[in-house]
């Protein structure tokens, strides 16, 4: 009982992690966002040192920004919000960008020769999601297959089936979604921990920064996990 509640709380913070990334991803940070982040306890005992330095950055960024009236070295929540939201534009959709100096999305933009939008990967993962009945939620308006925030929300139900196999004492259901996660891993996702250290290298927020960091850290803690 002990070690299937260990697997599940495991596969659940997985799911988790993917869902929040993918958030971040997909759409402009706003101040409910920013606010909820504000009340989250971020792991202190993380082993790879990108995580952990993420995680610190993030929270040192996320004190800074004030609740109601800015303290003395804060800035106030809509301040905030406006920076975060030129920052997205500028490393997810290069906006004033001339050339290079973004993180573009999509997996297509890392794995193609051409590094251009909508090839091979975009047709893989629609058949796969197709599959599984994933489609973009409204929110995520008509991103690409091939977004990092689909593939992530596609992972995280991954995710979902594991868990709901482990609850159920499934073990063939469970071996079953965790063959399909390091198969996803490995076709679809490779290019994650590149697109991580792109948007720290681009980013001119610490909060963006301490994201490429945490993005990076996840991934290398996924390929330990589905190798």
């Amino acid at each position: 009982m002990e070690k299937k509640d260990e697997i599940v709380t495991l596969i659940r913070q997985r799911a988790d992690m993917y869902r929040f990334l993918a958030r971040l991803y997909v759409l402009e940070v706003d101040a409910e966002l920013l606010s909820r982040m504000k009340q989250m306890v971020f792991p202190t005992d993380c082993t790879d040192i990108d995580l952990a330095d993420g995680y610190e950055q993030l929270k040192q960024y996320l004190d800074t920004v004030a609740d109601s009236e800015p303290e003395e070295g804060q800035q106030s929540m809509e301040d905030a919000v406006i920076d975060l939201e030129v920052e997205y534009a500028r490393i997810f959709l290069a906006a004033g960008v001339a050339s290079g100096g973004a993180a573009f999305p999509y997996e297509s933009v890392y794995t193609s020769e051409d590094h251009l939008v909508n090839q091979e990967a975009f047709g893989d993962v629609a058949i796969l999601y197709a599959a599984k009945g994933l489609k973009a939620r409204e929110d995520m308006y008509r991103i690409p297959d091939d977004h990092a925030g689909l593939e992530f929300e596609y992972m995280a139900r991954l995710c979902d089936a594991a868990v709901a196999a482990a609850e159920a004492e499934d073990e063939a259901g469970l071996d079953e979604s965790m063959q399909e996660q390091r198969t996803f891993y490995r076709d679809h996702l490779r290019w994650i921990a590149m697109f991580g250290e792109d948007i720290r290298k681009y980013a001119s927020t610490d909060f963006f920064r301490a994201i490429g960091r945490i993005t990076r850290g996840f991934m290398t803690e996924e390929t330990a996990l589905l190798r």
